[in-house]
């Protein structure tokens, strides 16, 4: 670990507070010339450090996410977290890494996306300092036909760590969606490379973005109507917390076993009670959601009175519903 990133760490574990640079520099093990130097480097990096005659203070108002602002709400140390200002997208930057042998736990965190995606190649807007975007790389040990409890243990997860850190009721849109107030505020997207001739997955990317504050003027587009954001500011360390929680959450589940988390799932979702719209192999269809089953399966009425059960497909609430 370089000189810059040890003060940051040390500056991370005092948020808010004053640390000297002789302490810093007798810590670490460098002169406190060198310290000065890492100050000013992080300065130039975006970090809000400010001087007395005390020492040094990282702001805890400060807006720039780090991996040490991360790992010190994290119990373990299991995570290899990689910080980034500006990526295309955090899934295809864990792909790499994934390709090239990254263990799994491997974490990317970007401040902003050019290309975030979400399902059926949706696009995820990602404005840098206003959300969480991270992808984490698993190596699951699962069939087939498990892969989408990662989804559900990732969207229970982000429930989980959302009112955890804002105080706010969060629910689940079906598949994969959080919502609050009916507005969108978390998106997951989970990929997996699968080896066809075994039957074996040969890893999975689980992306996550999280609407933390709005964008600078709102958001506009099609996000304008749909997408909300969990409060007003984003600082590092709200982003940080939620990160970690997040992590902590899901880990409860990936390690001992997903489907523990169908019943918090079934009991979050906010389609129940519904009219959506179905959008399936090209056609629309108007239900009416009875219930997710223990399957997650989505159990609807159609206009027959006829139930059905669905286990794919684009869903929208219908208009009807107000």
């Amino acid at each position: 670990m370089s000189v810059k990133d040890k003060v940051l760490e040390y500056l991370e574990l005092n948020r808010g507070g004053t640390v000297s640079g002789g302490a810093l520099a007798s810590e670490i093990g460098v002169s406190r010339n060198a310290v000065f130097k890492a100050v000013n480097e992080l300065r130039d990096e975006g970090y809000d450090i400010l001087s007395s005659r005390g020492g040094y203070t990282l702001s805890k108002d400060d807006n720039k996410l780090s991996a040490q602002g991360v790992v010190k709400y994290l119990p373990a140390n299991k995570y290899k977290i990689h910080l980034y200002n500006t990526v295309a997208s955090t899934n295809g930057v864990v792909k790499e890494m994934a390709e090239h042998g990254a263990p799994e736990w491997t974490v990317a965190v970007a401040e902003g996306q050019t290309a975030g995606r979400g399902r059926l190649g949706r696009t995820f807007v990602s404005p840098a300092g206003t959300g969480i975007y991270l992808s984490v790389l698993l190596r699951p040990e699962l069939p087939l036909g498990k892969v989408t409890l990662i989804t559900v243990a990732a969207a229970v997860a982000a429930v989980r760590s959302i009112e955890k850190n804002s105080g706010k009721n969060a629910e689940i849109k079906w598949v994969n969606d959080v919502y609050i107030g009916g507005k969108k505020v978390c998106g997951i997207l989970t990929e997996a490379s699968l080896d066809a001739e075994i039957s074996k997955i040969n890893y999975a990317v689980l992306g996550v973005g999280i609407n933390v504050a709005a964008p600078r003027g709102g958001f506009d587009g099609e996000a304008k109507n749909i997408a909300a954001a969990l409060c007003g500011t984003a600082t590092a360390e709200l982003r940080s917390k939620i990160i970690a929680d997040f992590l902590s959450f899901f880990s409860e589940y990936y390690e001992s076993d997903l489907a523990r988390a169908i019943p918090f799932y079934r009991e979050k979702q906010y389609l129940v009670g519904r009219r959506v719209e179905i959008v399936r192999d090209g056609k629309t269809q108007v239900v009416d959601v009875l219930a997710v089953d223990e399957n997650c399966a989505l159990i609807v009425k159609n206009s027959n009175g006829q139930t059905e059960k669905i286990t794919s497909g684009d869903v929208s609430v219908h208009a009807a519903n107000g």
